[in-house]
């Protein structure tokens, strides 16, 4: 999972995702936990940097990283506070009051001993009382909508196929890439390119074991973007920890 096909063409291919809906969610946790103070906020698996621009413009502190070094690349064409690391090993010596980790990021990790060590690191990262916000994307989000799932889109200067697939048995994610960039400006010549990229869909039960309860309490486990409690319909579900 490197992104590095994916990287450049990434803002286009995503720019259906609404990433208001987590600002808006931020904004009320912000209301109800930081009573309207502006938290410092960290972001791991921050991508192209799109969130950021947005809270960055909202006022908030921003640091952003994220694993791949091509999509930090992009970020920092965007003059955005970036750095490339692993989640699992966080190169933190700053305090932030709100660690964030969205848009199924956390989904890459492939084993719950990860999960852990996450955990860690973040608490290492958080000062007193800090919160961390992060989400996942679920079984029944794959089984609705990319148990065998093709689109494809063109946008003159590259194109792209994707086609995404769910492993019930190992409970996997596949979305496999296949990535076409004009070369060298080249009207007629195209450069190919294929990425492979695999999440692991783990239960919010699961997950929740991981925690280590002697570093966070759980302040919610919510469907979607709301403060609703989660079900087994959600498609996506959103984690709130608080730093003890």
């Amino acid at each position: 999972m490197k992104y590095n096909a994916l990287a450049p063409v990434y803002d286009k291919v995503m720019r259906h995702v609404n990433y208001d809906d987590w600002v808006k969610l931020i904004k009320r946790i912000n209301s109800k936990y930081f009573l309207n103070t502006k938290p410092r906020i960290f972001e791991i698996g921050g991508g192209t940097g799109t969130l950021a621009k947005k809270l960055i413009k909202s006022g908030y502190s921003y640091s952003g990283s994220d694993y791949s070094y091509s999509m930090c690349r992009e970020a920092l064409k965007k003059n955005l506070p970036f750095f490339c690391c692993d989640c699992r090993y966080l190169p933190i010596t700053s305090k932030f009051d709100l660690v964030i980790f969205l848009y199924d990021g956390i989904n890459y990790l492939q084993n719950l001993k990860d999960y852990s060590r996450l955990f860690e690191q973040v608490s290492m990262c958080l000062d007193r009382d800090g919160l961390f916000l992060f989400d996942i994307t679920t079984e029944t989000n794959s089984l609705r909508y990319f148990s065998d799932y093709v689109d494809y889109e063109d946008f003159g200067d590259c194109f792209y196929l994707r086609h995404s697939y769910y492993n019930k048995s190992d409970s996997k994610q596949y979305n496999d890439f296949t990535i076409f960039r004009k070369a060298n400006n080249n009207n007629s010549e195209y450069n190919r390119y294929e990425e492979h990229h695999v999440q692991k869909v783990f239960s919010p039960r699961l997950i929740k074991k991981t925690i280590n309860l002697s570093d966070f309490s759980i302040l919610g486990i919510w469907d979607d973007y709301s403060f609703d409690e989660y079900s087994l319909e959600s498609e996506r579900i959103h984690f709130l920890l608080q730093k003890i």
